[in-house]
This record gives structure tokens, C-alpha cells and sequence, in this order.
């Protein structure tokens, strides 16, 4: 049976070429450039390239999983949505326009908060602490909004900075919780015969049958997004 194109497997191809493309314009201007306007400009091209390809691949991965809900489409769209405004922002120095220079600004963290959700979004959570991913998401998106209401009113009263320090906390404390929750819901390995133990087991999906190893609990096909429980027993 033919596989279905993967889009991660586009982005990562699409990643791939324009990280090629973009290093080897940045080698060219720290060799042969004399740092002018045209090799800044190179270099913001690469850095954007990278960035936005980055952010971009995240949110597809969630996509293709099934994971993130709406946010993975709309993290992709903004992504995809920021390259194109950077890039020919960058050569036709867009920036000099305050208006412009604030959107681009804007744009860059949403990328960046859409890609964070949905790289969260990945861990395989329990119901009962799912509730510790939609507080973090909120927490990023407050956080977002908050930076992006400051650079819009260019706003530089200290008490803003305070709250803005405080949402980057949840939104690390947070980022960091959910990995640990995983870890510490997920059922111990089972000991075997020899002293060996093991909380990963290789099946093939019942839906489409893709074959892949999987830790112990509830997991996700990688292919098809259908969920299974998995539980390991001995024999009596």
C-alpha cells in the first residue's frame, strides 16, 4: 500500500534546501562580504529562513498527528505567513516604517508561540492532567499578546516588564511541567525473565498498519493519529 505524503516529510525537505541555500549565503558574506548593506541583508535572510522554516515544521508535525486542534493550522499559516513578509521585507527595507517594523516584530513571536504549543501539544498526556497543557498554551498566548500590546504602545512602564517577567515564568515553569508530568504518569517497566525490563513495545497499528516501538500507555499511530492503550502483563 502506497504511503501518503507526509507533510512533515515536505517541510523537512523544504527545510533542508533552505538551510543549505541560506548557510552557504551566509559563509559567502562572512568570506568575501565587507559586512555592507548587502551582506546584513543576506544574513537577516538566512536567520528568517531558518526561523520561520523551524517554527513552520512544528506546527505541521502537530498537523499531520492530529494534535494542537486549530492551533497547528493556524501556527502553519503563520509561519508560512512570516516568511513571506520577512524575506521581501528585508530587501526592500520595509522596516523603515515603524507600522511595518511593529508587525514583523509581532509575527516573530506568534511564530514562535504557535510552534512552542504545539511541540507541547505532542506529549501523549493522561485526561486527568491534560488541563496542565491548556494552562501552559494559555500562559504562552497571554504572554504573547502582552509583548506584542507593549511593542504596539511601545509601552516602558516598569510595572509592564514586571507582568511580562511573570508570564515568562509560567510560561517556562509551565513548558517544563508538562514533559515531567508525562514521565511521572507513565506506568514503570515490567521485569522479565533474565532481569531484563522494558516500557516499550513494537506493534502495527489495526487501522493501517504501520509498525513502529511505543511507550507503554496511551499512544497515538504516527500515521493514522488512532489512539491505543497499551498495557504490558505477564502470563500467569
Amino acid at each position: 500500500m502506497a504511503k501518503k505524503p507526509s507533510l512533515k516529510r515536505a517541510f523537512l525537505r523544504t527545510l533542508v534546501v533552505a538551510l543549505v541555500g541560506s548557510a552557504l549565503f551566509g559563509i559567502y558574506a562572512f568570506l568575501f562580504g565587507d559586512f555592507g548593506e548587502t551582506e546584513v541583508k543576506i544574513l537577516l535572510t538566512t536567520l528568517s529562513i531558518s526561523y520561520f522554516s523551524v517554527t513552520s515544521l512544528s506546527c505541521s508535525v502537530a498537523m499531520e498527528k492530529g494534535k494542537g486542534s486549530m492551533l497547528a493550522p493556524v501556527g502553519l499559516a503563520v509561519g508560512i505567513l512570516g516568511f513571506l513578509v520577512f524575506v521581501p521585507g528585508i530587501w526592500a527595507e520595509w522596516w523603515d516604517s515603524e507600522a511595518f517594523g511593529k508587525s514583523m516584530a509581532i509575527l516573530a513571536i506568534f511564530a514562535f508561540s504557535f510552534a512552542q504549543v504545539c511541540l507541547l501539544a505532542l506529549v501523549p498526556l493522561q485526561p486527568s492532567i491534560r488541563w496542565a497543557f491548556w494552562a501552559t498554551a494559555a500562559a504562552i498566548f497571554v504572554l504573547a499578546t502582552f509583548i506584542s500590546g507593549m511593542i504596539v504602545f511601545e509601552a516602558d512602564n516598569e510595572w509592564f516588564f514586571r507582568i511580562a517577567g511573570v508570564l515568562g515564568i509560567l510560561d517556562g515553569c509551565g513548558s517544563l511541567l508538562i514533559p515531567l508530568l508525562y514521565k511521572l504518569s507513565s506506568k514503570p517497566s515490567l521485569e522479565i525473565g533474565g532481569g531484563r525490563s522494558f516500557d516499550h513495545i513494537e506493534l502495527a497499528c489495526p487501522r493501517c498498519g504501520h509498525r513502529d516501538k511505543y511507550p507503554v500507555g496511551i499512544i497515538q499511530c504516527v500515521e493514522c493519529s488512532l489512539e491505543i492503550s497499551v498495557e504490558i502483563g505477564r502470563t500467569p
